[in-house]
């Protein structure tokens, strides 16, 4: 790409025989992560670490005049967030501001820088998804390649068979599975599974836990999200999917967050219990400093025209537990 963007490289800009031109740039800042992530901004410290300490295990019988068993807490895992920035700078000649432009009031273009950052955002948060099934992977953007590691506070990537617990107890696993097929692919069947997994998954002290899964990410246009939609539909109208029956008027509806950042393994599917997004558990956002636009700067031998635009923010997960997914492969996904 041309830096900065001299008038050769938008010759349309100066043609006064063209009488509209128009600025086809992203639609609006988009947010969607956070319909899955615990966001958390005004982070004020470059390296943030969280940890947990369990509560108890069960309590004992204690016979007559008997000591009452002890027990105690056991500690959790941490995990630690590094922020990093992120940015872009767009540039142009004073001529191609003047003449380009300003004259055809295209001044909103500096606008993209934030946007730029904005779509980086959503596409870098998702790729923990695209990549659930994977303890790292790497990443391209403009200024090269980078691996990020995408395990929790027990090492273990995002979605496993082997997640393991606080107490040493067996391992959980929020990987979907009905007790003979993991990582099914989307059908009613696989939503019963998705339930049956959670409800397998226990606390730091093997407990069980209260997790209600309401929430379903899919990618938007890719089958898993239009099977959904029918699923979903005939719940509401109280039809089984694909048959005549009338048997779900008991069956809870579902969110369906239907995302277009989701760039590879679009057929990876997600349930998630939405009330426990938070600092406990779950997907999480650092952000130190949101998206910040800034200019115009000129230089002042060529009076070059500059706007920036800059984030600051860490992302990953300490504890998976309202979470499951479906790699839609039929595989275990162990450690």
């Amino acid at each position: 790409m041309p830096n900065p963007l001299v008038i050769n490289d938008a010759a349309d800009l100066i043609d006064l025989s063209i009488q509209q031109i128009w600025l086809k740039g992203s639609e609006q800042e988009s947010k969607i992560y956070e319909g899955f992530y615990n966001s958390e901004t005004g982070v004020t410290d470059y390296l943030t670490k969280d940890s947990s300490l369990t509560g108890l295990g069960y309590a004992g019988r204690v016979v007559e005049n008997a000591a009452i068993t002890s027990q105690s807490p056991v500690q959790g895992y941490d995990q630690t967030y590094t922020q990093v920035q992120f940015g872009v700078i767009m540039s142009f000649t004073k001529m191609m501001w003047m003449f380009g432009i300003k004259k055809r009031n295209l001044e909103q273009v500096t606008t993209e820088a934030r946007k730029a950052c904005s779509d980086l955002r959503e596409l870098r948060l998702h790729e923990r998804l695209d990549n659930a099934f994977l303890a790292s992977y790497t990443v391209s953007d403009i200024s090269g390649n980078y691996l990020v590691t995408n395990t929790g506070g027990d090492g273990i990537r995002l979605c496993s068979n082997a997640h393991t617990r606080e107490d040493g107890g067996s391992n959980n696993s929020n990987v979907v599975y009905d007790g003979t097929t993991y990582s099914m692919d989307f059908e009613y069947d696989a939503i019963k599974a998705a339930h049956r997994a959670a409800s397998l998954i226990r606390n730091p002290m093997g407990k069980p836990m209260n997790i209600n899964l309401d929430t379903l990410v899919v990618t938007r246009g890719h089958s898993n999200h239009h099977r959904a939609v029918e699923i979903l539909g005939a719940f509401r109208k109280g039809w089984m999917p694909a048959t005549a029956d009338h048997d779900s008027q008991g069956v809870p509806d579902y969110k369906i967050i239907a995302t277009p950042w989701r760039t590879s393994n679009t057929g990876y599917w997600f349930m998630l219990d939405s009330h426990m997004k938070g600092p406990k558990y779950g997907l999480q956002y650092k952000e130190a400093q949101g998206i910040s636009l800034e200019g115009p700067n000129i230089v002042f031998k060529t009076k070059e025209i500059q706007y920036s635009a800059t984030m600051i923010f860490d992302y990953g997960f300490n504890d998976a537990r309202c979470l499951v997914g479906s790699a839609n492969d039929n595989t275990s996904y162990g450690a």
